[in-house]
């Protein structure tokens, strides 16, 4: 009998959660002991931005999440006359933080679980609108702008990511029986 060696591959799952205060959802994963590490950032020209981020426990990343979202910079620049100068942006966004910091995604937070096990904890996630960010997410939701919904576009990436992740990660191995005749 000749034994052959299977690597066992998990199928990697995309899924979303609806997110409201992305500052809470990231306490919460931090009290289920994890670590959040920022992987990728981007300010997007409509003014909303991009992350990708890593969730980390016991030194193995066990999620990963790509938010699209608007924050206090956001607001602060909405609050700019159109004729503002580069010094007035750059200051408003610098005293953005002074009126508090917030993070509202304007689209479902999607997310791989590397790890099965941290599914039911992330899918457990629940809470409610921020009612100070309430009239910056109307103003983006009617706006014209070409990124919204743009996480799909950017699921193949999160994909490719997450499978370099996995694969880095899986040296899993079974042994079975090969029969030949």
């Amino acid at each position: 009998m000749n034994v052959a060696r299977y690597s066992l591959v998990m199928p990697l799952l995309v899924s979303f959660i609806e997110v409201h205060d992305g500052i809470k959802f990231f306490e919460y994963l931090k009290s289920l002991g994890c670590q959040i590490s920022e992987e990728v950032h981007s300010v997007l020209p409509d003014s909303s931005e991009y992350g990708l981020y890593t969730c980390i426990k016991d030194n193995d990343i066990k999620a990963l999440f790509a938010l699209h979202y608007i924050d206090h910079h956001y607001a602060a620049l909405l609050e700019l006359e159109d004729n503002a100068s580069d010094r007035e942006v750059v200051e408003a966004l610098l005293r953005a933080k002074d009126k508090g910091v917030w993070i509202a995604p304007v689209e479902y937070v999607l997310f791989v679980p590397l790890d099965y096990t941290v599914i039911k904890n992330i899918a457990s996630y629940v809470d409610e609108m921020q009612d100070k960010v309430s009239q910056y997410l109307e103003y983006y939701e009617k706006s014209e702008s070409p990124w919204k919904n743009m996480l799909k576009d950017f699921t193949p990436a999160l994909i490719a990511f997450s499978k370099e992740e996995k694969q880095r990660k899986d040296n899993n191995t079974i042994i079975a029986p090969h029969h030949t005749q």
